[in-house]
């Protein structure tokens, strides 16, 4: 994930919009143990549900019973047609109250003139901020500078959702422009000198800082850094180049990962007798090809069936390689927008885009990194191999016999699918029933919930959308509510599966929480965007009793479900935890309570931002948590507790090799953020294969799966941060909920010492108040140690 620069701070769109790294990390079911509190937390739910029926009823409902979503969601949004020129559209609603309620976005020239009207008043208020050399403009600066980064930002970060998420093309090429010009203006603001001085000014100022909160100060020492790190003091000539090397990155990295999901090719040949071991239902769906060769096409059920089901290893070969080769210009992208970040970081006085994108991380280095990594490796060495050993025995004969040399040697990566499949069927019993249907989406959403009403106090309430408000009919809105202070924040949940959407898992803030202050309340103030006609907000707001006016996150967690006939959606326990994952983010953004956007919410370090969302992985695989709200979609059977623990044993297997898997990832994110990048024979796809055949096990030494690796765009330089949190997750939920997850007291320790924060405090001291280990706060080698002991 790229680092946001100044007036972006944190808020850059893959800041905003958090996704799941390619491979998924099951953290193993916990086993049931006793609660130790003094009330009953089982109790507490049942009184809980008890008093909340209705409410809670109603979520289940409008996922699993489609009659009932209907009944409830009577402004129908109308399916998409396709123009004369081919464009899939979605007509526009008539009384349209705007997506995300914002009146300007009832059609695509509405967010192109939403985007022109932000831009207005952001240039109008960047002309304010730097004339005003008053008192009270010096105390305002800080805020005023962040407020311009709300203005851009909420276009920037709507823009980027709509491109992966609206099934309208006209909607899509329109927020592609508004990102473009955004970002473009974003890289002039952050080389614009006179912002710089006038903070620089401000933060010099002894007499301001005085009269500044800790979190303006926090936020201006974060701009400044940044104004730095964008090259600031950088001569014009300097300036032009870094602004337009910072275009080529982007406009290099955003076809990267627009790619990723093409192939070199779609199909490939293989001959009929390479099919015998297969069935003939899965033969008969081929396309068949001249002579005696058959095409199985790569994006397809077919072929994911193959590498699970046929015991042709020359056939399972063909068809991972095959889905392991990008689009034929994916590595030319690569290496550009690798290129282009290590002339950046040079242009910057760092040797390596690592090193300049580390500093201001936990991490702080790429040898901390390295070293981390490295331990990680080592320490999960031997699990590994017990777990590819259990995998030999499906390959070979007598292979307790075989050393750890040749086990690693004989395990393919395209012999995992299949082995994982054989060993998976020798342990499932023919009548085992099927977990997923206690599993449903909408029994899921109900027990989140309930969880967050135990450990936090707070729930979900359904809500009808009103017309034009979503981009599909699928789409089910909620209003997050607390006990102690009411309306907090808007979640969207576009969960099935269609083809116009992003497959991948993701979490996007559409609008940060902030306070609103009084003279943006002014109706006669020139800074702020102006609603059509008069009528309707551009953000949601609520007011505290102390007359506090802030305004409401807005976020939508986008997942591909796929639905059964009758509409109902079944998920697997990995498919739990995905939406568990995804939750974590969610509640990030809604309980931040920053005063100031650029640090609310998910807005902090990268290292540190998958923290809660990882921390709600160990909630999802935690025996006791399914089994306080599993039920069967059908008859309200509670889960029964043998198949759970069956499952277990499916769910956590191969845990080891997946953490192998992303630790292989991190470090090539590592070595092709390095210098390397300036060798004159660089190579990504030779350095790639080169660190395969090191790290000896699934080694891949044939295909170009760099060229899928979305990540080295969206997360350069700091894919680590999946595996890093993972570690302090694993510390927290022990410290804190391992003996009873549905703790509030907890819950609220965990929310006031990191939730609350956002990115406004130094992550180190967050995680040393958290786990009571001050000496934390230093953030050194020894608190690195620290993490990185299992």
């Amino acid at each position: 994930m790229m680092k946001a620069s100044s007036i972006q701070r944190l808020a850059v769109i893959t800041r905003s919009c958090h996704k799941r790294p390619f491979t998924t990390h099951s953290v193993q079911l916990q086993k049931i143990q006793p609660f130790v509190h003094e009330q009953n937390p089982i109790s507490d739910y049942l009184n809980f549900q008890q008093k909340n029926t209705q409410h809670r009823e109603l979520i289940r409902e409008i996922f699993d019973n489609p009659v009932k979503w209907k009944e409830f969601n009577k402004d129908f949004i109308p399916p998409t047609k396709v123009s004369l020129t081919g464009k899939t559209y979605l007509p526009q609603v008539e009384g349209s109250i705007g997506l995300f309620q914002n009146p300007y976005l009832t059609s695509p020239e509405g967010l192109l003139e939403f985007c022109e009207k932000s831009l207005s008043a952001a240039k109008n208020l960047v002309s304010h901020v730097v004339i005003d050399d008053s008192e009270q403009g010096r105390l305002n600066y800080i805020r005023n500078l962040d407020r311009l980064s709300d203005t851009l930002c909420r276009v920037i970060d709507l823009a980027e959702f709509i491109r992966v998420a609206h099934p309208d093309e006209y909607f899509v090429e329109a927020a592609q422009k508004c990102h473009e010009i955004m970002f473009e203006y974003m890289n002039v603001l952050n080389t614009t000198s006179d912002l710089f001085n006038k903070l620089e000014s401000v933060l010099g100022d002894e007499k301001i800082v005085a009269k500044l909160s800790p979190e303006e100060i926090s936020v201006g020492k974060l701009l400044l850094t940044d104004f730095l790190k964008s090259g600031i003091s950088m001569d014009d000539s300097t300036k032009d180049n870094f602004i337009q090397l910072s275009q080529l990155i982007s406009m290099n990295g955003q076809q990267f990962n627009k790619n990723l999901h093409e192939l070199e090719h779609d199909s490939i040949k293989v001959d009929k007798k390479e099919l015998t071991s297969y069935d003939s239902s899965t033969e008969n769906s081929l396309i068949y090809s001249l002579s005696n060769k058959k095409k199985i096409p790569l994006n397809s059920r077919v072929s994911t069936d193959i590498l699970r089901l046929t015991n042709n290893e020359s056939l399972r070969k063909k068809i991972w390689l095959g889905l392991h080769q990008p689009a034929k210009d994916q590595i030319t992208l690569l290496e550009n927008f690798l290129k282009y970040r290590g002339l950046l970081a040079h242009f910057m006085g760092k040797n390596s885009f690592a090193e300049y994108q580390l500093s201001e991380k936990m991490a702080k280095t790429p040898e901390n990194v390295m070293t981390f990594l490295k331990k990680n490796l080592k320490d999960i060495e031997e699990d590994v191999i017990s777990e590819l050993r259990t995998l030999i025995k499906f390959k070979v004969e007598n292979s307790e016999k075989l050393s750890n040399e040749q086990v690693i040697e004989m395990v393919k990566p395209w012999d995992r699918d299949y082995l994982t499949t054989l060993y998976l069927s020798s342990k499932r019993s023919s009548n085992t029933e099927d977990i997923s249907q206690y599993l449903s989406v909408g029994v899921v959403l109900q027990g989140l919930s309930d969880l967050f009403q135990s450990i936090y106090g707070i729930q979900f309430k359904a809500v009808p959308l009103k017309p034009g408000e979503a981009w599909h009919n699928g789409v089910r809105k909620f209003h997050v509510t607390s006990e102690t202070e009411g309306f907090v924040g808007i979640i969207y949940l576009d969960l099935f599966h269609r083809d116009s959407k992003t497959l991948n898992p993701a979490h996007f803030t559409v609008c940060c929480s902030r306070k609103i202050y009084p003279e943006e309340l002014d109706e006669n103030d020139p800074f702020k965007v102006e609603v059509p006609g008069k009528e309707g907000q551009l953000v949601q707001v609520s007011t505290a009793p102390d007359g506090t006016t802030s305004q409401l996150p807005v976020i939508s967690l986008v997942c591909s479900f796929n639905q059964e006939e009758g509409g109902v959606s079944l998920l697997s326990l990995s498919q739990v935890e995905t939406l568990f994952h995804e939750m974590g983010h969610a509640m990030h953004s809604m309980l931040g309570k920053t005063k100031l956007h650029n640090v609310s919410g998910t807005r902090c370090a990268t290292d540190f931002v998958e923290l809660p969302s990882i921390l709600m992985e160990h909630f999802a695989n935690d025996t006791r948590v399914l089994m306080s709200f599993a039920k069967h979609y059908r008859t309200n059977e509670p889960l029964p507790l043998k198949l759970l623990q069956n499952y277990s044993i499916f769910n956590s297997f191969l845990n080891n090799c997946e953490t192998f898997g992303q630790i292989k990832m991190a470090i090539l994110d590592q070595v092709l953020h390095s210098n390397v990048v300036f060798d004159k024979d660089f190579d990504s796809i030779d350095l790639y294969h080169k660190l395969e055949a090191q790290l000896k096990i699934f080694a891949d030494t044939e295909s170009k799966w760099p060229g899928k690796f979305g990540h080295l765009f969206s997360y350069g330089a700091v894919y680590y941060s999946y595996l890093f949190d993972r570690a302090i997750a694993k510390k927290i939920w022990e410290h804190l909920f391992a003996k009873d997850p549905l703790s509030r007291e907890n819950g609220e320790k965990f929310r006031s010492k990191v939730l609350k924060w956002g990115g406004s405090r130094d992550p180190w001291e967050l995680v040393a108040d958290v786990l009571d280990e001050p000496e934390l706060k230093k953030g050194d080698i020894k608190a690195m140690e620290f993490i990185g002991r299992r």
